[in-house]
């Protein structure tokens, strides 16, 4: 979902575009009847990528193009021209004003729509390419207000929905958190977890050999990682340790908010009765949802089932796959609750797992990387 500005003086070209790149694409869209208006929503809208027309009244769209790229606030956005001209030197000149592409009318919808997405997609791969490396950068996180500067904080990331990147964001939120003040991340899952593959460790110690011995120190059981982050591993061979009693639950939360101020949970996807404790322990429960029909279906079921927390809650739509996702408006309507995150997608998250640092460390100006900080944000302020 990108933002997308359409510049054509034809109210039925812009309606019509705005139609399929709104209904087809999932895209935010503005439109702009003249050049003069187009330059001036651009410069303070800063949108993604401008579909701008040829022959237009006063200033022409090539002009538009022009003063587009010599802008430094929008000289990287896509910028693709719409003519009713399509021969090869119409082509030379969008390219030679500086346009990424040249459409010409009448115009193909499904090729104007794979186009659009080719160049969000190029242009997103052109930034990712031109942000300096930065491995382990320090991210930008806002401290929380000075009233909750000593409390101990449980949060737990939450959905009983699989798939859905319930770990990959507990570890990049952790990693967040760890900039603030001593952070702990427990792998809750029974099977084999995936936050120590993505933080680059060894689960050589893990959660299993307390439940063999209760009365093993759990500060001795957890993994550092270089960013100062502690992990408390999943057991690496599943259904070899059994699984918590309420008191284990209650022991070792204790024990790791004598570590850390901070303790994330990557909760499994099930309610049963270790969970519902940590849940009814956290002061903030992230509940992350997809946007396909079994998701949005899950969701809604969740919510009723845990409606008991809806003051701590934060519904939050993570893009776990590349492509089009609806309008956060059209996924609260169908989740009938506000959501309050919307993380996008990271093509990065593979190179990420490889190296062992999380994005929001590798490239803390991602867009992904900028949806957890306003989550961290939220959750400790709200």
């Amino acid at each position: 979902m990108a933002k997308v500005l359409v510049i054509d003086d034809s109210q039925d070209m812009l309606t019509l575009l705005q139609m399929i790149l709104e209904k087809r694409g999932h895209h935010r869209v503005t439109t702009c009847h003249n050049g003069a208006e187009g330059l001036q929503v651009a410069t303070t809208d800063l949108p993604d990528l401008a579909i701008v027309d040829v022959m237009m009244p006063g200033i022409s769209g090539y002009e538009v193009v022009r003063q587009l790229r010599a802008n430094e606030a929008t000289k990287n956005m896509g910028l693709l021209i719409l003519t009713a001209r399509g021969q090869p030197v119409d082509k030379e000149a969008a390219m030679a004003a500086g346009a990424d592409g040249h459409i010409a009318k009448p115009v193909n919808m499904d090729s104007l729509l794979a186009e659009v997405e080719a160049l969000l997609e190029r242009k997103q791969q052109e930034a990712l390419q031109q942000a300096p490396p930065t491995p382990m950068a320090r991210p930008s996180v806002p401290e929380p207000p000075a009233s909750s500067a000593s409390p101990q904080m449980t949060m737990a990331f939450f959905s009983l929905k699989g798939g859905i990147g319930r770990s990959t964001l507990a570890v990049n939120f952790a990693t967040l958190l760890q900039q603030i003040a001593p952070t702990i991340l427990w792998d809750l899952s029974p099977n084999s977890g995936h936050c120590a593959l993505y933080l680059g460790l060894r689960p050589e110690k893990h959660w299993g050999e307390y439940l063999e011995n209760p009365g093993t120190d759990v500060a001795g059981l957890l993994l550092r990682h270089q960013s100062g982050l502690a992990l408390l591993a999943s057991p690496p061979v599943p259904g070899q340790s059994g699984w918590f009693r309420d008191e284990d639950i209650e022991n070792v939360l204790r024990q790791l908010h004598a570590a850390g101020r901070f303790v994330v949970v990557d909760m499994p996807p099930v309610l049963n009765s270790a969970a519902t404790l940590i849940l009814q322990r956290a002061r903030r429960i992230v509940l992350l949802t997809g946007d396909d029909g079994p998701a949005i279906q899950t969701t809604r079921f969740t919510l009723q089932a845990i409606q008991e927390w809806q003051a701590r809650l934060l519904v939050v739509r993570n893009a776990a796959r590349p492509g089009s996702h609806p309008l956060p408006e059209a996924l609260q309507r169908l989740l009938q609750t506000p959501l309050q995150g919307d993380i996008p997608y990271e093509p990065m998250q593979p190179e990420a797992a490889h190296k062992g640092v999380p994005v929001v460390a590798l490239q803390p100006q991602a867009g992904f990387a900028v949806g957890m900080k306003r989550l961290a944000k939220l959750a400790l302020t709200r």
